[in-house]
């Protein structure tokens, strides 16, 4: 069985991601996490043959944070790196709203940081996925990374 995790703060996008994956993928084991710490303590604990992830997250989860919990803008980057520093063995996708990320004079496109992401963190990272609410070509792209994974015996 496939293990997947999604990692993704925004309610309604984390449901539509889930809502569609589980349905076009009923056999695979699909949890979520709501940041950063969250996702890594998840990507430990039951290592995901694939890992949904935003760009942009918070440190913390809403319900655990306890006051100040800015949104970390290249936090899916870190979140990569601390997955090359734990070791975890996995492929990852980001999907993102977002076509820009930082602010000048670090302002970078998805296509941008899409290369960056794919020279810095091959070969566990797959590649981006730009999201829109009202489209439903990134349904597509996220089937085509999942069909990428070897399939495991069932």
């Amino acid at each position: 069985m496939t293990q997947v995790l999604l990692v993704e703060d925004d309610e309604n996008k984390r449901s539509r991601i889930t809502d569609y994956y589980c349905e076009r993928f009923p056999r695979d084991a699909f949890t979520y996490a709501d940041a950063m710490v969250t996702g890594l303590r998840a990507a430990r604990e039951i290592r995901p043959d694939l890992i949904i992830l935003d760009m942009t997250l918070p440190n913390y989860s809403i319900s655990a944070a306890q006051g100040y919990n800015p949104m970390r803008p290249f936090g899916g980057r870190d979140f990569l790196r601390q997955l090359l520093r734990l070791d975890l063995v996995t492929k990852v996708v980001i999907v993102t709203q977002f076509e820009t990320f930082g602010s000048p004079p670090n302002l970078v496109n998805l296509s941008g940081l899409d290369d960056e992401l794919r020279r810095e963190f091959d070969p566990v990272y797959l590649g981006s996925i730009y999201y829109h609410a009202s489209k439903a070509s990134w349904q597509a792209e996220l089937s085509m990374y999942r069909e990428t994974l070897k399939p495991e015996s069932e």
